[in-house]
């Protein structure tokens, strides 16, 4: 072989070779949530939504817009947001009262000071792990974050479906998160991807956590404090 067909064969092997990683396949399933009733049996539940489905074993780069969590009628909306190691979240107060957002979770802790109406935070997280996020003023306020390593999740509807794209090949955990609490309510299972092929995966949570009572920023019990609009950080 000449070193003109030398080189016209690397250049196609390198040419080639995005092509060859670009291929990936996707995941399709459902989440079953169970509650533990009076008598202690396992009881179906109807509404399977808010579970995060996300899939490990490898990492990709976050993508470059800022995800957002915004405070409206003294609520976090969403109340479950997933995103990618790395990504940005921006807390932004859509509501006509003052709130201070905080966490204070093993994953990541954070505290936005109080912010007034029309006013934004931005934390960026950089290692995966579940985050519950609070109001230092509205006790009744929680949502989650569920950083994961890449792209590869889903949140589902009421029915518990989800569908991963864009997957790598590969054999690969397979996670469902739900509900605020990073210590329970993590499924487990594994799933084989093969490129331009759809894999299926069931899951299974029950849930353990019955409230969303929780402490303040100082680590204390809440207190009933008033509404304020204007007030000095």
């Amino acid at each position: 072989m000449g070193s003109r067909s030398v080189k016209t064969f690397l250049v196609a092997l390198l040419l080639a070779a995005p092509l060859a990683w670009a291929q990936t396949g996707s995941v399709q399933g459902e989440v079953e949530i169970f509650v533990v009733g009076a008598d202690g049996k396992e009881q179906p539940k109807a509404d399977r939504s808010g579970v995060v489905v996300y899939l490990t074993g490898y990492t990709e780069e976050p993508p470059a817009e800022v995800a957002v969590m915004s405070q409206a009628q003294k609520t976090f909306m969403p109340g479950v947001l997933p995103i990618v190691a790395g990504q940005k979240v921006e807390f932004l107060n859509k509501d006509v009262v003052l709130h201070n957002v905080f966490s204070r979770s093993v994953a990541r802790k954070f505290d936005a000071g109080k912010n007034r109406p029309g006013e934004k935070y931005v934390e960026t997280f950089k290692k995966t792990g579940i985050i519950d996020v609070y109001c230092d003023i509205h006790e009744q306020m929680v949502a989650t974050l569920v950083v994961v390593p890449n792209r590869a999740f889903a949140v589902t509807g009421k029915d518990g479906r989800f569908t991963l794209s864009g997957v790598r090949p590969g054999r690969h955990p397979i996670f469902a998160v739900h509900r605020r609490d990073e210590k329970s309510d993590i499924a487990r299972a594994e799933v084989v991807v093969e490129a331009g092929r759809t894999s299926t995966a069931r899951l299974k949570l029950v849930e353990t956590r019955t409230d969303d009572t929780h402490l303040d920023k100082r680590g204390k019990k809440y207190t009933p404090r008033p509404d304020y609009i204007e007030k000095d950080r």
